[in-house]
Order: C-alpha cells, then sequence, then structure tokens
C-alpha cells in the first residue's frame, strides 16, 4: 500500500478511538481553558439488595458463627426479635437493635445487631461471657454469605425458618 492509504487508516482508527473514548468516558470538570477536558473512567457501583431485618441477622449469625445457624435452624431454635423497652438486655443495648437467639440454652449465642444502609452494628456474647462488638459494612456480608443463587436460597430458608418472640 502507499503512503497515502496509511495516512487514511490510521486517521480513521484515531477517530474511532476517540469516539470510543468520548462514549466510553464520562467528563469531569470544566477544562483547563485551554480546550482540555479531564476525562475519567466511570466506577461501577453495586447496588445492595433490599434485606429484611430477618436476612440480615441470618448473615450477622453466619458472620459470627456459621456453624451455629445451621445447627440450630436444623433444630428450629433460632429466634429473631426487635428490643422492646422492657427486655433485659445487656448494657449499650436499646430498642434501635434486633436480636437473633436460640431456644437451647446449650448453644446459647446471643447476637444483638442494629444495620444501616451501609453498615452493621453487631453486639454478640456467648451464653454468659462478655459482650463483643464489631461493626462490618453490610456490603461485606453480602458478598460473604448472599452473593450466589444458592447463598441467597440458603439465607432465605433460614429466615423464614426463624421463630419469633
Amino acid at each position: 500500500m502507499d503512503r497515502h492509504v496509511w495516512q487514511r487508516l490510521a486517521t480513521v482508527v484515531l477517530a474511532a478511538l476517540v469516539i470510543f473514548s468520548i462514549n466510553t468516558f464520562s467528563p469531569v470538570g470544566n477544562g483547563d481553558g485551554l480546550g482540555i477536558t479531564t476525562i475519567q473512567a466511570k466506577k461501577k457501583t453495586h447496588q445492595l439488595p433490599n434485606l429484611l431485618d430477618q436476612q440480615i441477622a441470618i448473615l450477622v449469625g453466619l458472620d459470627i458463627n456459621p456453624n451455629w445457624v445451621r445447627e440450630q435452624s436444623a433444630a428450629d431454635s433460632l429466634i429473631y426479635g426487635i428490643v422492646k423497652p422492657d427486655d433485659t438486655v445487656p448494657a449499650g443495648i436499646n430498642e434501635d437493635y434486633s436480636y437473633l437467639v436460640t431456644s437451647n440454652r446449650d448453644k446459647e449465642i446471643s447476637l444483638f445487631f442494629k444495620a444501616d444502609k451501609k453498615k452493621v452494628t453487631i453486639k454478640y456474647a456467648n451464653h454468659g461471657e462478655k459482650l463483643h462488638t464489631k461493626t462490618v459494612p453490610l456490603s461485606r456480608l453480602v458478598e460473604q454469605s448472599y452473593r450466589t443463587k444458592k447463598q441467597r436460597q440458603q439465607v432465605n430458608k433460614y429466615a423464614s425458618a426463624l421463630r419469633t418472640e
């Protein structure tokens, strides 16, 4: 091929790349006055599923002790509830918290939690032991135990089997 054909081909390829980059990137800012605009790739964000408090209770339980959740669910012993003003609960737990406990006193773990759209504060203890506190991103609980279809089905099965007080 001669030189002019190569130049035209290069021009077409460059034009295609410019059009592709304009469609792929979104402008950020107003430019610098020299006709140059900064562009930045759009960041993908994963939207969290809308979860019921009972589903979050199961995700919290799976985070703290997955074997306990499996065993107590199989024994139909998991109990979910929302803390009421007249409930006897450890210091630092109030009506903003929900709980997941078991009716099986030999395997008792007390889980209290409160969730917002981004994080879950968990307070938990084995029977009679000191209360531990941790805060985790809700996205981590979802990624850990609610990502695949099989995980979602299992969590939903556990949540639907919860007893209430």
